[in-house]
């Protein structure tokens, strides 16, 4: 009888040693599933990057076009160089224009009316 007793104690503690050894078997492979699965670093400074490239390219592009036009009326009329001047100002507020576009928070549908774009006048403005 003492065989048996000592067989079935025998199998329990092999049968615990496996069911851990299991356990950390599945607890390091759903560590290393994990870690393959992670995008890896933050994707915010890359969007950051891209706004300030876009920013920086619409600003840039609107203040050479203006004095582009600006420049070649001056040619053209032989105005020198007040078109290039004014067509520059014009420019750089098209830039700055296209920059508040870009930094404004997009418009929410709160409180605007059915009719269009025009605050309930019931609503006080936020």
């Amino acid at each position: 009888m003492q065989n048996g007793s000592d067989d079935a104690d025998d199998m329990k503690a092999r049968l615990a040693k496996l069911a851990s050894d299991l356990q950390a078997k599945r607890e390091a492979e759903i560590a290393e599933e994990r870690s393959r699965s992670d995008p890896g670093p933050d994707k915010s400074l890359g969007r950051a990057m891209s706004l300030g490239f876009r920013v920086l390219t619409e600003f840039v592009v609107a203040t050479v076009i203006g004095a582009l036009i600006g420049w070649r009326l001056d040619v053209w009329l032989g105005t020198a160089p007040w078109l290039l001047i004014l067509f520059l100002g014009f420019g750089l507020a098209a830039g700055f224009n296209n920059v508040y576009k870009l930094a404004a928070p997009p418009a929410s549908r709160a409180g605007e009316s059915r009719r269009g774009n025009e605050p309930d006048g019931d609503q006080p403005p936020q």
